[in-house]
């Protein structure tokens, strides 16, 4: 009797294990930036928005991956392409999700620096757009240079935009 009680209880707790699995769900993202060769310190701007981003998707329990495009951003859009680089991509990674950040820049004392972040999200199996927008950064933030903390709180701002459609 006590070793078919400990076998019911081991099986119960298995099947409850497994179906629980299936209640955390998390959405996978493909994280797509597009920086602009012409700046001198693109990557590590691009860097700084994509490290605040990915950082929300993980506390929110989703699985994020990055990419990027370094390049001259061309100046037709967005929409120009049928299938973009990152629809592309996405597909080929698995993910479910786009969220595409465009990093635009402003001339601040000679200096190009971010300026706001446009941003598309994307669902991957139906290609329809869930969300577009754009975050600017805090200009106060500029002004004392500390473009650190005003990257991190402009990728924050994209990604809470965003994480309600998950």
């Amino acid at each position: 009797m006590e070793m078919e009680y400990t076998m019911k209880t081991k099986i119960i707790m298995i099947v409850l294990v497994f179906f629980t699995s299936f209640l955390l769900s998390a959405e996978t993202v493909l994280l797509y930036t597009m920086v602009d060769i012409d700046v001198v310190d693109e990557q590590q701007f691009g860097d700084l928005i994509e490290s605040a981003v990915m950082n929300e998707f993980f506390d929110a329990g989703h699985i994020v991956f990055n990419a990027d495009i370094s390049g001259a951003v061309p100046d037709r859009g967005m929409d120009y392409y049928k299938e973009s680089d990152s629809l592309q991509m996405a597909k080929a990674g698995g993910a479910a999700f786009i969220l595409e950040v465009r990093l635009t820049y402003n001339e601040v004392k000679g200096k190009s620096l971010p300026d706001f972040a446009e941003y598309r999200f994307i669902n991957v199996l139906s290609g329809n757009m869930m969300d577009e927008g754009s975050v600017s950064i805090d200009k106060k933030l500029v002004e004392k240079y500390d473009l650190e903390k005003g990257m991190a709180v402009m990728g924050s701002e994209v990604a809470d935009s965003v994480l309600n459609y998950l």
